[in-house]
């Protein structure tokens, strides 16, 4: 779960650069050091290897899992050696990976698919064939290894916290290779897993969310494909419907108009029973054309019938199809907005809200939702109101008033919806100074970004951009690359790459990477090169301050301890193709962290004119014959690995919805619950804001500064510790912004989403009504529970 939006270049080499950061949750621990899943007692070399192979992994130190590791009789070994290197990923550590996946252990063989899953770039018909032999033989095996596993698999269900029985395989091996096969792409993938939709229900359930992943990758399923998933989930007389197939079908956004019928019918059917696969359901239906919007209209205004998570995917799923589903978005709107009575208005902290402002931000216009809209965006806060109520108000003002303004930015019902933060007493909105109230200014800011600005609106523009709330400011200077209209952008650019927020300073640089144009200054401030097909026209010259700015950050202390945001400012050297920055850039090609090598590895051939590769450490042109073969450099162990918590521990966290909790357990990531544990104790989620609610899938917080961007100053990024398990309802993860970017903040699961499995490092569990919260909500305190 994204803390922030991808970074402009290099999205698709980094879609399956080495291992991607992965995480999932799950039932069941992975053995680490201390671990009670870690098989059978293990003895004391056994459990200090453990350990080592889990610094290993830390330090991404593919050759120091060795042979020996993989071939020892403790299981628990093995195991360790096996999540080492699928963690690690890459070249280094395809060979062990191969290895493991002959290993009898089925949890060794979970993490060897799950690690070759992410390392087959340019191996993945190699890797396919071999993940489905070990499939094959795995179905071979006497039948009571099966009836062992399929105990086992019992035993982890039942037991407390996510925990398992001793020695007993905490992940999936099937479903492990069924994504791998799906997620390496090769030409074999699909009808393989075409081929094992007809096997047991819960192969068929792997194979259907494997299809997913290959639709993700190939942006497109085969016909026959479709219809064989539409087949599964209509079910049979001698089988049951498998709603779960019906996942692929939402991962395409462009379905062929043959299957479109079938896809209308299916899912409507699966509409009737409810599981935690049915929203699945309603994604398809956002797929199966106009004729389908009265049901998702059905889906979004049935209170009690559908769960919140469902009602707010059929606002997004209208918003797809066209004139139809603004009709009923207009509709659901005036049904869904609640009474001005102030009792009833007590009633917006809930998980209901959500579907609300899903709805009214699905809405294009204002259109027939007219009326409704101005009702809402004059809704009255209740006397003496708490926090958590004018919050959720505001919301619903905002929402309604942006939908009312247009192109006006000066709308009075806009300029006065956040009451969050009322204007003093006796004094009118001021369009040309920002608003007091965050959600308001972001509101503002939207709107003054739907034409162009120039004049009266620059200046409203400068002021948002220059001061004022946060994540304005960084909206703002979004505006600033699809808006080459406006007039002194290379001065705000290098303002906000002063800056000390780390989300204002990677979206000025994110502006500059997209387009580096907007940091040259306007003709006329300096004297110009001319170029050569225009004698006349002065040349674009990068403002000194954007240059100066971006080199002294990568200068900066601890700068290079946040792979986001010395990421983003890599891309934006290289779009600038700023020479003084070469050294500089030679350094984080030896950089520990991956993705930091591979942007300064793009930025350097953009200096050097040609295709320049830091995959070993040393800048090096790609692909060129004779480059030394070293593994990548590895990096420090980190504070937390010497003192790891070993057990579950429960937070408790007062805020603005009431008492939530989540249990966090290191089984599968030991070093990222230690970190958020010592956060916890050391008080510092007390006051956060939570920063992003998307309703019917994930609540976040834990962002320094209430912007989604950052961690605490003096702790370095977390490696990513991610498992092939679930991301079911309720499920913890570490949020990210490209591998091994975790730190602070947390997010949890509103619903069931396969795409984020695999990809997220799942931390632990959380109860109570976390889809309750809302943007800007507090976290006013949280407890430790030993």
């Amino acid at each position: 779960m994204p803390r922030r939006r991808s970074s402009p270049l290099l999205v698709l080499a980094l879609l399956f650069s080495l291992s991607a950061c992965t995480g999932q949750p799950a039932p069941g621990p992975a053995p680490d050091a201390g671990s009670a899943a870690a098989a059978p007692a293990a003895s004391a070399g056994a459990a200090g290897r453990i350990d080592a192979l889990l610094a290993a992994e830390q330090r991404r130190a593919a050759l120091e899992v060795s042979p020996a590791d993989q071939q020892s009789r403790d299981v628990g070994v093995r195991r360790a050696a096996a999540r080492a290197l699928a963690r690690i990923g890459g070249d280094a550590a395809w060979p062990g990976l191969a290895r493991a996946l002959a290993d009898e252990d089925d949890e060794v063989v979970a993490w060897a698919a799950y690690g070759l899953g992410f390392s087959c770039k340019e191996r993945e018909a190699e890797a396919v064939s071999a993940l489905v032999a070990r499939a094959l033989a795995r179905d071979a095996r006497p039948s009571p290894a099966g009836a062992a596993t399929a105990a086992a698999s019992a035993a982890s269900a039942a037991a407390p916290s996510g925990g398992v029985a001793a020695g007993a395989s905490a992940l999936d091996a099937g479903g492990a290779l069924a994504r791998a096969i799906g997620r390496c792409g090769a030409e074999a993938s699909e009808p393989t897993l075409v081929a094992w939709l007809d096997g047991p229900r819960e192969r068929a359930i792997h194979a259907a969310y494997a299809l997913g992943d290959l639709a993700a990758i190939k942006l497109k399923l085969r016909e026959e494909t479709l219809v064989a998933l539409l087949n599964l989930a209509s079910g049979s007389a001698a089988s049951p419907p498998v709603p779960e197939a019906l996942y692929p079908i939402g991962r395409l956004e462009h379905v062929p108009l043959t299957v479109i019928p079938r896809i209308r019918d299916v899912a409507t059917a699966r509409l009737a029973e409810a599981s935690d696969a049915r929203l699945f359901a309603v994604r398809a239906l956002g797929r199966a054309g106009e004729a389908a919007a009265s049901e998702l209209a059905r889906v979004l205004s049935a209170k009690g019938v559908f769960t919140a998570s469902e009602r707010a995917e059929a606002a997004r799923a209208l918003k797809r199809l066209g004139p139809p589903g603004q009709r009923a978005l207009a509709d659901a709107v005036a049904s869904l907005a609640p009474s001005a009575d102030p009792i009833a208005l007590t009633g917006l902290v809930s998980e209901d809200f959500g579907v609300l402002l899903t709805a009214l931000d699905a809405l294009g216009s204002a259109g027939a939702a007219r009326k409704a809209l101005r009702d809402l965006a004059a809704l009255p806060p209740p006397p003496s109101a708490p926090a958590a109520i004018l919050r959720r108000v505001a919301w619903l003002r905002c929402g309604a008033a942006r939908l009312l303004a247009g192109g006006d930015y000066r709308d009075p019902l806009l300029l006065g919806c956040d009451v969050t933060a009322p204007a003093e007493p006796g004094s009118k909105p001021d369009a040309g100074a920002p608003v007091r109230g965050p959600i308001g200014a972001r509101a503002v800011v939207e709107v003054i970004g739907r034409d162009a600005i120039t004049g009266a609106r620059l200046a409203a523009f400068r002021a948002y951009a220059a001061s004022g709330d946060l994540r304005a400011r960084e909206a703002a200077i979004e505006l600033i690359a699809g808006h080459e209209e406006i007039a002194g952008a290379p001065d705000l650019l290098a303002k906000a790459l002063a800056a000390e927020e780390p989300g204002l300073v990677a979206a000025a640089a994110e502006v500059i990477a997209r387009q580096p144009q907007r940091a040259s200054e306007a003709p006329g401030k300096r004297k110009r090169r001319k170029r050569s097909d225009e004698k006349d026209a002065p040349a674009a010259v990068t403002s000194p301050a954007i240059e100066a700015a971006l080199l002294a950050i990568l200068d900066r202390p601890g700068a290079r301890d946040d792979p986001e945001l010395i990421g983003a400012v890599v891309d934006a050297v290289g779009a600038l193709a700023l020479k003084p920055a070469e050294a500089r850039l030679e350094q984080l090609c030896r950089s520990s962290h991956p993705t930091t090598r591979a942007r300064a590895g793009t930025a350097l051939g953009v200096l050097r004119g040609r295709k320049i590769a830091c995959d070993a450490g040393l800048p090096g042109d790609a692909g060129a014959a004779g480059r030394p073969a070293v593994a990548p450099p590895v990096g420090e162990v980190p504070a937390e690995a010497s003192a790891l918590v070993r057990a579950p521990v429960v937070l408790i966290f007062d805020t603005d919805a009431g008492e939530l909790t989540m249990t966090l357990d290191p089984s599968l990531a030991p070093v990222a619950v230690t970190r958020f544990i010592d956060l916890a104790r050391s008080g510092y989620y007390d006051g956060k804001i939570v920063h992003r609610v998307v309703p019917g899938f994930v609540t976040q917080f834990g962002a320094p500064f209430g912007d989604g961007a950052g961690g605490p100053p003096g702790r370095p990024a977390l490696r990513c510790e991610t498992s092939p398990v679930a991301f079911e309802p309720l499920r913890v993860g570490v949020a990210l912004a490209g591998r091994d970017t975790g730190s602070s903040q947390l997010f949890v699961m509103h619903a069931r989403a396969p795409h984020l499995d695999g990809q997220y490092a799942a931390v632990g569990v959380a109860a109570g009504p976390w889809a309750a919260l809302a943007d800007g909500d507090i976290i006013r305190s949280v407890k430790v529970q030993n």
